[in-house]
């Protein structure tokens, strides 16, 4: 007799939350925003047939193999994502604590980046009124005199450019230098991404776009064959404290994990969890690295048999609440 029919069985939306963590363990971390995930069982036999007629019946039929797969898309790359997609080494703290270049001697290439080993690097450029008892001086310390914030001139030609800020400098305050004790009043103060690149007698200021160019996210300095850097040059600027994390991709054979899969409970239809004991992970196709839209890891993982689980619960369950 068939069962009567029922919406309290049909799920619906499909949302829903993913964790990993390490095979046979007790905890796990969420895997966060999913771009679907798809499970899949196929069984292989081999159909024996009778060779008594040419109806050639099938008398019986014989499993070969069978497997079970998920696929998933990671929206959220996190290192911890990412090591565990492309196969990589222990994650490695990384950190840039805050600070300046003062003063660097680099030896440029025409028309090649040079690695600075600096992340976000900046300049301060202060404006300021008609100087008096000046000119300020480069590498004198200035001082404010509201803030009594203090900053080191790393060049000055109308202007100050700054390094190593402390405090926050404030328009119309009176600033005076420490060893010129030139004194003016401050206009305006502004952080742009930018180095002070001078030659190396420290007499000549560099012009950005011009004499050179730069990536200050990434700390690389290029010095542009058309311009007029001649020999090394000395290069300063800020960079600000920050902390990451690095490994090294392709490092790992093979990367099993437990994945767990539990359907949200404000969908229709019945509350599901999915326990995958042990999985073997991989990225399956392209990772785009830049593009259009989304940066999605799209990853694949076979469902293998955990043996420390008890006789006929080795691959997964499915619990139905």
């Amino acid at each position: 007799m068939p069962l009567p029919s029922s919406g309290d069985n049909i799920r619906y939306n499909g949302t829903g939350r993913s964790y990993h963590g390490d095979v046979g363990g007790s905890s796990i971390a969420e895997l966060g925003e999913m771009d679907g995930v798809n499970f899949n069982q196929a069984v292989q036999t081999t159909k024996v047939k009778s060779n008594r007629t040419a109806a050639r019946g099938t008398l019986f039929e014989n499993e070969d193999d069978r497997e079970a797969t998920l696929s998933f898309g990671l929206r959220e790359l996190t290192a911890e994502h990412l090591k565990m997609v492309l196969l990589g080494t222990a994650l490695t703290a990384l950190s840039q604590a805050k600070g300046s270049l003062d003063g660097e001697v680099v030896t440029p290439v025409d028309d090649a980046f040079k690695d600075l080993g600096k992340l976000d690097c900046t300049i301060v450029k202060m404006l300021h009124g008609a100087v008096t008892g000046g000119p300020f001086q480069v590498a004198e310390t200035i001082t404010g005199g509201t803030s009594a914030a203090t900053a080191k001139v790393a060049w000055t030609n109308g202007l100050l450019e700054l390094i190593d800020v402390v405090g926050t400098f404030q328009a119309g305050e009176i600033i005076t230098g420490g060893t010129s004790a030139a004194t003016a009043a401050v206009t305006s103060v502004t952080t742009i991404k930018d180095m002070v690149v001078l030659n190396d007698s420290d007499a000549t200021r560099y012009v950005l776009g011009t004499d050179y160019d730069l990536d200050a996210d990434y700390g690389y300095f290029r010095k542009l064959s058309g311009g007029a850097i001649a020999g090394d040059v000395h290069i300063s600027c800020n960079h600000a404290a920050i902390t990451g994390q690095e490994f090294h991709g392709l490092s790992q054979a093979t990367v099993t994990k437990k994945i767990v899969f539990v359907t949200d409970a404000g969908d229709r239809g019945p509350r599901k969890r999915y326990t995958f004991h042990k999985v073997q992970i991989k990225l399956d196709g392209d990772f785009p690295l830049m593009g259009d839209g989304e940066s999605v890891l799209k990853v694949s993982a076979t469902v293998l048999e955990d043996t420390t689980q008890a006789s006929g619960n080795e691959y997964y369950k499915v619990e139905v609440y």
